[in-house]
């Protein structure tokens, strides 16, 4: 067998080999790349750097990211669909079943639920979210983990490898996963940070269940974060267009 180190000594074709790897997954750690290209960590961090600056990728800690050139912020997207977002949250806090433990993934929608949840209701609450984390601190009647890591102004969430690896340990009976898009093919996110961390999320929960305004089955976003197969249910403000899985939907009107 060839010796991978020789097959990308070239720094070009090294770069290239990276490019590869973040088209098509999103995300690349460092780590990974030192293994699958044969060089040393310091020749990595040197590529990342090169590309980064570039524009041709995103550094984050740990690796590098696809560009991600469409975000929103989030004070902005809270001003979206307010009413919709209000009326989903007050659905789906009702398959809250009291004692047990909730995961709030990030977003503006879940945002409403944190502030929703029953009174004493013996919950334990998980999130990454710093607006829920906020919402939530004050009550005596809720159990908060706060999962933190590296933090996003933009999504006001915290992510990255730190994120990950505290909710691989963690267990939860229900979860509320936001959504970037929708489409037949399942739920989308934005980034790849993101993604990941709703997979994790997804991989801890005994259910969950997508909570959406019908706005995002009309929009696009580059990662697919899991299928219809790992949704329990769909709590939404509209009836979901033609072609979706058979998934219960909970249709809140404003």
């Amino acid at each position: 067998m060839d010796d991978p180190g020789l097959r990308y000594s070239s720094a070009p074709t090294r770069r290239e080999a990276i490019l590869r790897r973040v088209e098509l997954d999103g995300y690349v750690a460092a780590a990974d790349l030192v293994s699958e290209l044969g060089v040393s960590p310091n020749t990595v961090r040197r590529d990342l750097r090169r590309l980064a600056g570039d524009g041709l990728v995103r550094a984050v800690r740990g690796g590098a990211a696809a560009v991600d050139a469409g975000a929103v912020p989030f004070a902005d997207r809270s001003a979206q669909a307010a009413e919709a977002k209000r009326a989903i949250a007050a659905a789906a806090v009702r398959h809250v079943e009291p004692g047990t433990a909730v995961a709030l993934d990030s977003g503006t929608t879940t945002l409403e639920i944190a502030r929703l949840l029953p009174a004493g209701a013996g919950l334990t609450v998980i999130t990454h979210s710093l607006p829920a984390i906020a919402v939530l601190a004050p009550r005596a009647d809720v159990t908060l983990i706060g999962v933190g890591g590296q933090y996003g102004r933009e999504t006001r969430s915290f992510g990255g490898p730190e994120t990950l690896a505290a909710l691989e340990h963690l267990r939860v009976r229900t979860l509320f996963l936001a959504a970037t898009a929708l489409d037949a093919a399942g739920v989308y996110g934005a980034t790849p940070y993101e993604a990941e961390t709703k997979r994790r999320l997804v991989a801890a929960a005994r259910r969950t269940v997508v909570v959406a305004d019908a706005r995002k089955f009309a929009l696009d976003a580059p990662i697919r974060v899991c299928g219809w197969e790992a949704v329990e249910r769909l709590v939404t403000d509209a009836p979901p267009p033609p072609g979706l899985p058979a998934v219960p939907v909970d249709v809140a009107r404003p």
